[in-house]
């Protein structure tokens, strides 16, 4: 079979409100760094040398750590709403990846088809069977909650490294079909191809 390399994008239909969002809370953590920063600078330079010293310590750290922990929790959260997921796809291999605001890409996962138990269209019953199962993990990789014209909501439940994987994806029919195409005919869902 010759090789056949595919990707898609699943982008943020509202760029702009995902954008504004994105900058306010990286506004905000920057405010919480330069607080914490200054509030450290100030307490080194007027600790006092008087009373007592846990108390004081304590006076000086508490703020400082609660700032600090502030601008980090904005910052990882400013990363998650302004996020497309790319799907690639690589005679036979898979790989999710996350790129945050068009810049920064990082990779989720990467697996072969024979990893693929199960795939079909997201809300069917077979995808409900799965969500009512223990000891899955579900990743949801679109940002959307309705997919772009020319595309549905899929899901694909694979076994990567013991963990059992709902991967829900938001992509054309010609990515599924790459996907199925290397994939053995047993893990496509009862009636998938009924359901347009």
């Amino acid at each position: 079979m010759q090789e056949v390399f595919y990707e898609e994008t699943a982008t943020v239909q509202s760029t702009g409100s995902a954008k504004t969002k994105y900058y306010v809370v990286k506004t905000f953590s920057v405010v919480f760094y330069t607080i914490a920063i200054t509030w450290l600078i100030i307490s080194v330079m007027f600790f006092p040398t008087q009373g007592n010293v846990l108390i004081n310590i304590l006076f000086a750290a508490i703020p400082f750590v609660l700032f600090l922990s502030s601008g980090i929790v904005l910052g990882k959260i400013k990363d998650k709403l302004y996020v497309d997921y790319d799907y690639t796809f690589v005679s036979g291999s898979i790989r999710f990846s996350r790129v945050i605001k068009n810049v920064k890409r990082k990779g989720i996962l990467k697996f072969d088809t024979n990893n693929i138990e199960k795939i079909g269209k997201y809300g069917s019953d077979t995808f409900e069977r799965y969500m009512l199962a223990p000891e899955k993990k579900k990743m949801i990789l679109t940002s959307n909650q309705t997919p772009d014209d020319g595309k549905s909501f899929y899901y694909i439940v694979a076994n990567v490294g013991g963990i059992k994987y709902i991967f829900v994806l938001e992509c054309t029919e010609t990515f599924i079909s790459y996907v199925i195409r290397y994939s053995n005919r047993t893990v496509i869902e009862d009636g998938f191809f009924n359901k347009k």
